[in-house]
């Protein structure tokens, strides 16, 4: 019960705070990002930061789910994809297609790398792992 509340407790505190990240890189630091407004070096700079607030959302998930830190990942990825298709197929994205699923394939590949990451720093190998490195006999 307590893992169960300590994972959703881990996207419930992870996912906003990346959105907050995020809008404050897009928005506060570089003015509003858009694929039609924006340079191609504000599209990489805003780019690398955003990847970079998934990462440390990616972590604060983990850390906060415990063992179940790989599961809030998981979540708050397909909770990227449901917007990701929502914004796309609703118009509210203005940049090609192309553009907004690379965007949101980043976001889901520094959340599950950020919680990766913190899960194996603090003890927690996926399962099997400790029978795959044995050496055989």
């Amino acid at each position: 019960m307590i893992t169960a509340l300590r994972l959703v407790l881990g996207v419930v505190v992870a996912h906003p705070a990346m959105a907050l990240g995020i809008t404050l890189v897009q928005e506060t630091w570089f003015g509003g990002v858009g694929y039609h407004e924006s340079s191609v070096a504000e599209l990489a700079m805003a780019g690398l930061f955003t990847f970079l607030c998934a990462v440390l959302a990616g972590a604060i998930a983990a850390l906060v789910a415990g063992r179940g830190g790989r599961v809030a990942a998981l979540i708050m990825s397909a909770l990227i994809v449901a917007e990701t298709i929502w914004l796309i197929m609703t118009g509210r994205a203005d940049g090609p297609v192309w553009f907004d699923v690379l965007a949101a394939s980043s976001l889901i590949v520094g959340i599950l790398g950020g919680a990766e990451v913190t899960m194996r720093l603090h003890g927690r190998h996926p399962a099997g792992a400790e029978l795959a490195s044995r050496p055989t006999r």
